[in-house]
C-alpha cells in the first residue's frame, strides 16, 4: 500500500514539475509569438481621378461605382477595376502610392503591420495586378518594411522608388524609374535599378535588365516585308469625268504599284535593299503636276501618359521631287511621318513632320510649330531624324494615347526612302 502511495506521490509530484517546465516555457513563448506575430490591417484609400471605378469588397458579389473624385477606405482583398476612361489611385498606411491607369484590374491583398513594435517581422503591404499598367510609389520609411507587386508572370519586390507594372496577357513588363527591385520568376530572379527593365514571358525566367526605352513600332526597318505590321496603300487620282479611279495595280509580295492610264502617272511603294539597308521605297513617275500619295500606316493602340519620353528617329532619304518645298499648303512631301494620337482632353490630334530639298517659293507654306513642322535635307543623303520629347514639346496637346503612325511620300513627282523607324517610348 505504502509503495503504490509512493509511487503514486512520486508521479504527482513528476507531473507537476513536467507541468511548470511546460508552463515556464510554453507561456513566454506563447506570449513571444502573440507579440512577434500579431498583425493588425489598416484601410487603404481608394480614389478615382477620372471616370467611375469600380470596387468589389471580398464578401460582395456586387461591385461598387466610385466616381471622378470620390475617396473610399478598401480592405484587404478587395478588387479595384477601371476601364478605357477611368484611372485610379490606392494610397497606403505608410504613404506608398499605386496608380491605377485604362482596363486595369487590381486585388488588394496586403496593407498591415505587426501590432507591438517588439515585433521583428515587417509591414506588409502587397497588391497582385491582374491585368493593366500600375505605377508604384515606394515611400521612405526608417520601419522594416516588405512592399510586393504580384502578376500572372511573376512577383516584384520593391525598395522605395517609383516602379511601373504592365501586364497583359503574354507577358509583365517591370521598369524602375527610381529606386532598386528584385524581380522573380521561375525560380530566377533578377536585379533592377533606375532606367532598366525587365520582361517575364509565359513560363520563363525575368529576362536580363535592359535600358528602360522600348520601340512601339513593330518591323520598323522592314526585314519582315511589306505588310508585316503595315498597312499600305497606293493613291492615284480619279477620273476627272467619271469621279472614279482607273489605275492598274500591280502587286507583288514587297511591292504595290497603281499606274494611271487617264493621267499618265504611276505610284509605287517597294521594299528594297539599298546598300546592304532594307528600304521603303516611295517612287512616283510620268506626267508631273499630277497629285499622287503612297503610304504604309501601323496601329499603335499605346498608352503613353505615363512616360517620361515619347521620340520618333527614322533614316530619311531624298532623291528627287518635283513640286517643292511642301507644296502650296505644306502637306505634300517627299517623306512625311504622321503620329495620329488622343490627348489628355479626349480629342484626336495629329502630329506632322515633312522632309524636303528643294525649296518652295515664297507663297508656298513651311510651317513652323510643334505638331506641324518640316526640316530641309541634303537630296541623295541618308538623314537619321531624330524628335524632340513629344511628352513635352505638345505642352498641352501632348499625346497620352497613340493611335498609329503613318509614313508616306505625297505630292507630283518624286523618289524617297525611308528605314529604321522607331517610336521610342521611356518609361
Amino acid at each position: 500500500m505504502r509503495k503504490n502511495i509512493e509511487r503514486t506521490a512520486w508521479v504527482i509530484l513528476i507531473a507537476s514539475f513536467l507541468t511548470f517546465c511546460a508552463l515556464a516555457v510554453g507561456i513566454p513563448l506563447s506570449v513571444r509569438a502573440y507579440l512577434f506575430n500579431t498583425m493588425v490591417t489598416h484601410p487603404t484609400s481608394l480614389t478615382s481621378i477620372r471616370g467611375t471605378v469600380l470596387e468589389k469588397p471580398a464578401d460582395d458579389q456586387t461591385p461598387i461605382p466610385i466616381t471622378s473624385g470620390t475617396t473610399r477606405d478598401v480592405d484587404e482583398l478587395t478588387i479595384v477595376s477601371t476601364d478605357d476612361t477611368s484611372q485610379a489611385v490606392l494610397t497606403f498606411f505608410d504613404g506608398s502610392v499605386a496608380t491605377l491607369y485604362n482596363n486595369t484590374t487590381i486585388i488588394l491583398h496586403r496593407a498591415r503591420e505587426p501590432r507591438f513594435n517588439i515585433s521583428p517581422y515587417p509591414a506588409e503591404l502587397g497588391i497582385e495586378v491582374v491585368q493593366g499598367r500600375v505605377r508604384t510609389t515606394v515611400a521612405t520609411t526608417n520601419d522594416a518594411r516588405l512592399f510586393w507587386v504580384r502578376t500572372p508572370h511573376g512577383e516584384i519586390a520593391m525598395a522605395a522608388g517609383s516602379f511601373a507594372v504592365e501586364t497583359r496577357n503574354a507577358e509583365t513588363q517591370v521598369t524602375a524609374r527610381a529606386g532598386t527591385a528584385t524581380v522573380k520568376a521561375q525560380n530566377t530572379a533578377v536585379m533592377l535599378h533606375e532606367g532598366e527593365l525587365t520582361r517575364i514571358a509565359v513560363n520563363a525566367a525575368p529576362t536580363e535588365p535592359t535600358t528602360a526605352e522600348q520601340n512601339l513600332i513593330a518591323n520598323g526597318d522592314f526585314s519582315l516585308g511589306l505588310t508585316e505590321a503595315w498597312e499600305p496603300h497606293v493613291y492615284v487620282p480619279a477620273d476627272p469625268l467619271t469621279g472614279t479611279q482607273k489605275a492598274i495595280v500591280t502587286k507583288y509580295k514587297d511591292s504595290i504599284s497603281k499606274f494611271d492610264p487617264v493621267n499618265v502617272v504611276t505610284s509605287t511603294l517597294a521594299i528594297e535593299n539599298i546598300g546592304g539597308q532594307v528600304v521603303m521605297h516611295f517612287h512616283s513617275a510620268g506626267t508631273d503636276n499630277v497629285h499622287t500619295e503612297a503610304s504604309i500606316e501601323q496601329t499603335v493602340n499605346k498608352d503613353v501618359q505615363d512616360f517620361r519620353s515619347l521620340r520618333v528617329n527614322a533614316q530619311i532619304r531624298v532623291n528627287s521631287q518635283s513640286l517643292p518645298g511642301g507644296g502650296q499648303l505644306g502637306t505634300e512631301f517627299p517623306v512625311m511621318i504622321q503620329l495620329n494620337y488622343r490627348d489628355a482632353t479626349g480629342n484626336d490630334r495629329s502630329w506632322y513632320r515633312g522632309f524636303y530639298y528643294k525649296p518652295a517659293p515664297s507663297n508656298y507654306i513651311l510651317h513652323s510649330e510643334p505638331d506641324n513642322n518640316n526640316e530641309s535635307v541634303a537630296q541623295f543623303l541618308w538623314y537619321p531624324y531624330e524628335s524632340e520629347n513629344l511628352l513635352q514639346d505638345l505642352g498641352d496637346e501632348k499625346p497620352i494615347f497613340i493611335k498609329s503612325i503613318r509614313i508616306y511620300a505625297s505630292g507630283w513627282i518624286y523618289d524617297s526612302m525611308v528605314t529604321d523607324i522607331k517610336l521610342l517610348a521611356e518609361d
